[in-house]
């Protein structure tokens, strides 16, 4: 496992910007040598017929798009484990692999669909390593277009050159990624757990009431000069009886 995470710290090596393809700790391929693309036109005559639209996001997970009504102009076709992108925001990390849990996806042209070839390279792994700040400045830079509209045409995204490790080499990456991140996730969770310690001790050193959730919608009568000098939170909270022994003072 100690070598895995080497490796998986190798890729900082591997993408830093600027630098030639025979500085890079493997050999390199272009995307057109380990991707092919799929260009499976959809015809659709009533509504989406089992079809599936999808948002791709800046961390590279694919949600299911809420769109009952087909597409204007062409459509194309993406099954699980193809790689797709979006043109405009490929730069910002819209880059994903096609989960399992969606059999059969529907894009517009401004999300081009690649086959990975399985015998070179992970998908999962090509998706990682492209979405590396590195990588994502190289797409950056060879976006084109009017401003805030600028797009990653196929024709460069195919031409990008990335460093190639053997399979093997690509799996134990991928295995220490996914150790990293559980950590990384638990200790998330409990920080959260700390955080809400630390504001309740930081009510309870300031003399106020633990707070309990206080209803969404309460029936009560307030005077006008209450509404605006004080929130509707505060309003709820001396209705239910929430105080605090610290002297209170205006902000001013």
């Amino acid at each position: 496992m100690i070598v895995s995470v080497q490796r998986f710290s190798a890729l900082d090596r591997w993408t830093a910007f600027g630098r030639n393809a025979s500085s890079y700790a493997f050999d390199t391929v272009s995307l057109d040598e380990v991707l092919r693309p799929r260009s499976e036109e959809v015809v659709l005559l009533d509504g989406l017929e089992g079809w599936t639209p999808i948002s791709i996001h800046f961390d590279g997970s694919i949600s299911v798009r809420a769109r009952d009504e087909v597409f204007k102009g062409r459509m194309f076709a993406a099954y699980p484990g193809d790689l797709v992108f979006s043109k405009i925001d490929a730069r910002n990390g819209a880059i994903g692999i096609v989960p399992e849990s969606i059999s059969k996806v529907v894009l517009t042209p401004e999300y081009p669909v690649y086959v990975p070839d399985d015998e070179r390279v992970r998908a999962r792994f090509l998706a990682l390593l492209l979405r590396t700040p590195a990588f994502l400045q190289q797409l950056r830079s060879a976006a084109t277009g009017t401003s805030g509209r600028k797009r990653i045409s196929p024709e460069d995204f195919e031409t990008l050159e990335v460093p190639l490790p053997s399979l093997e080499r690509q799996d134990a990456i991928l295995r220490a990624y996914d150790m990293i991140s559980a950590k990384a996730t638990e200790r998330e969770l409990l920080a959260s757990v700390v955080i809400a310690e630390a504001r309740a001790r930081f009510d309870e050193a300031l003399g106020l009431s633990p707070r309990s959730r206080l209803p969404d919608r309460f029936v009560q009568v307030v005077r006008s000069k209450d509404i605006e000098r004080w929130s509707h939170e505060g309003i709820l909270a001396r209705s239910v009886g929430l105080s605090a022994d610290a002297n209170m003072v205006p902000l001013g």
